[in-house]
């Protein structure tokens, strides 16, 4: 598994963002609106070749009162798990077609003994335009008041100290983080709600941010932390695969607050003292692209919709 390039990473934003930028307007945010963008891109490891197989928008969560018995309302509509969900989908579709035994050209997988077998060429990568709600958005701010010059930093961050930096914060040597509205599950250990850096906890799993009642969804760097343990293909899935589906590589987008080590602490090292063993230990980067409707001055308030793009053909 080679590690991108920072031109490669760029060209993989640049697409996911042209794919979003072609589909129609409905779902999309009005003038002052903004959202998050994510995507699932397929890469043939030997053609280099890749394209958008899913993409997801949105922002929002609704609260435990508001959650249908009948399971008929989406309780979890961000960005990320929009992605997945279509993804899943694309999964789906693919194992069809090997069922069908049609020829390589048409599916991923490789159908062996009753089960499928992903293709030892293809590989998938994740991208989405801001850091996930929860743990990862916990990182110390910048001295850059321009989100756009903290990838001026980019390299000194990737080169940093994950233990070092949580150090930092946890002895108050940062003046203040970017906080997260996910808060934390409701029997364990709260936020002390400090000054400055002491705002938060770290490594804490949380229930996904929203207006009025607590949701009962865990906030997306749980749910990616949780992917990259077991696969993202999902219970169901996996019974009908010869091993997990594992995402590679995690591209996240440029403009916003950015932390490399707050992502590893988030999905590697919640226990802050060791790197936990994982099948397969994703590449995570930064890309130079910004997503045009990332949140702003000129774009202060959440879209109300979403997008869901699925490849089929």
């Amino acid at each position: 598994m080679e590690e991108f390039t920072s031109e490669f990473v760029d060209k993989i934003a640049l697409t996911c963002i042209g794919v979003y930028a072609n589909i129609p307007k409905i779902g999309k945010p009005a003038a002052e609106e903004w959202n998050v963008l994510s995507c699932i891109v397929q890469l043939d490891t030997v053609t280099q070749n890749y394209e958008v197989v899913s993409l997801g928008t949105g922002s929002k969560c609704i609260g435990a009162t508001k959650m249908s018995p009948e399971g008929i309302k989406l309780n979890d509509s961000h960005a990320e798990v929009f992605a997945r969900r279509g993804f899943m989908l694309y999964i789906y579709k693919n194992i069809e077609k090997a069922m069908m035994s049609m020829s390589p050209r048409e599916t991923i997988f490789i159908k062996e003994n009753g089960q499928f077998r992903l293709r030892d060429n293809i590989e998938f990568v994740f991208y989405s335009s801001q850091m996930p709600c929860g743990d990862a958005s916990i990182i110390p701010k910048s001295n850059d008041s321009d989100y756009g010059n903290i990838l001026t930093s980019r390299k000194r961050e990737a080169e940093g100290n994950n233990d070092e930096i949580e150090s930092k914060i946890l002895k108050n040597d940062i003046d203040d983080i970017h906080r997260t509205g996910a808060k934390c599950l409701p029997h364990n250990e709260q936020d002390p709600k400090g000054p400055g850096a002491k705002y938060h906890l770290l490594g804490q799993v949380r229930t996904k941010p929203g207006l009025g009642d607590r949701t009962l969804s865990v906030s997306c760097s749980d749910k990616i932390a949780r992917w990259i343990h077991v696969g993202i293909q999902g219970a169901l899935l996996d019974m009908l695969l010869t091993e997990p589906i594992y995402i590679k590589h995690f591209i996240f987008g440029g403009g916003v607050p950015y932390s490399k080590e707050s992502l590893i602490r988030a999905f590697l090292n919640r226990n802050g003292k060791q790197q936990i063993t994982v099948p397969v230990t994703p590449h995570i980067y930064q890309t130079t692209a910004i997503f045009h409707h990332i949140k702003s001055e000129q774009r202060p308030r959440p879209a109300p919709g979403s997008v869901l793009l699925v490849k089929f053909g």
